[in-house]
């Protein structure tokens, strides 16, 4: 899936989704720079340090509506751009020293150079926070979220129970083995080289029902790497239809990937993407969104790719 405009439908329900990623990307940098703005008022004015944070706000909110699956490069853009608005100062100073009569030019080029040194460093923490979260030991921990939809409790239960020999969506499972074990694939769409070339990576576990009745299913799933992972559905009867309640016990999760899926409410973003299946609706989840970053749309911006003719030769 290539870069696609988002509907106002789409960006709005992304940016209540990544509510708390964008608290985070913004209460930080709101912190740093306040507290730069009490400690030395001269190195930056209480004025612009307001625009300031305006500003990184409105970046942080278009980047998660426009790149919802960019968590990390969300970050990272709201730290590098923090570290470039305290900076700025220093480099007024530093434009000073130039010959008399050209300080401006020079305050511009040393703008520019920095403006590219940003783009850099946001590159270089996003490498790592990557590393960061799955660094350090399995942490399980239950996972929960819930959601309602405008059908039956037998509707939603067919929708969103993991059986065998299913295809929904992204999901393919095939026929249950001897020892009650059946195949699962899931199609993960994965950035290639540029924003134009997506590859489907395609996810294997074995899954096994443990329990199922009408009300409750519960799932015990095996990953490549031998960890086990547990999901429990129930479903309960609701005045708008069903009420579905989802358990999640993830076998190889760290702290990080926790800290991450709760950021991204990724739980129910999942659980809104089956919803929107189920009742016919526009496709709204992050998970059903382009995976394209905006490092990758600057890299083929930057780096256009040469006529098929050219690279045959």
């Amino acid at each position: 899936m290539f870069f696609a405009w988002p509907t106002l439908e789409q960006a709005t329900y992304r940016v209540m989704r990544l509510r708390r990623l964008i608290g985070v990307a913004v209460i930080v940098p709101m912190a740093v720079i306040f507290w730069v703005t009490i400690s030395d008022p001269t190195v930056l004015a209480a004025s612009h340090a307001s625009i300031a944070i305006i500003g990184i706000a409105a970046l942080v909110v278009t980047h998660a509506a426009f790149f919802p699956n960019g968590a990390l490069e969300t970050l990272a853009l709201s730290f590098a751009t923090t570290l470039l608005v305290l900076t700025m100062p220093l480099l007024k100073a530093l434009s000073l020293w130039a010959p008399i009569g050209q300080e401006a030019g020079v305050l511009v080029l040393l703008y520019g150079f920095a403006v590219v040194a940003t783009g850099v460093l946001s590159a270089i923490i996003q490498i790592i926070l990557n590393s960061l979260i799955y660094f350090g030991p399995v942490w399980r921990k239950t996972l929960e979220s819930e959601i309602v939809v405008n059908c039956s409790p037998k509707v939603a239960f067919q929708q969103f129970a993991l059986r065998p020999d299913l295809r929904r969506g992204k999901v393919l499972t095939g026929p249950v083995d001897e020892n009650g074990f059946f195949n699962v694939a899931v199609a993960m769409p994965e950035t290639a080289d540029d924003c134009r070339d997506i590859e489907e990576n395609i996810v294997r576990l074995d899954a096994k029902i443990l329990q199922s009745t009408p009300e409750r299913h519960d799932v015990m799933m095996v990953m490549d790497n031998g960890a086990i992972a547990v999901n429990s559905q129930k479903f309960f009867v609701h005045s708008n239809g069903c009420m579905v309640k989802v358990s999640d016990l993830p076998g190889d999760f760290t702290v990080g990937m926790h800290l991450l899926f709760w950021l991204t409410d990724q739980q129910a973003d999942n659980l809104t993407e089956t919803a929107d299946m189920v009742m016919g609706h526009d496709e709204r989840a992050n998970n059903a969104a382009h995976h394209v970053s905006l490092l990758t749309v600057a890299g083929a911006v930057l780096s256009p790719r040469p006529p098929v003719s050219d690279r045959a030769e």
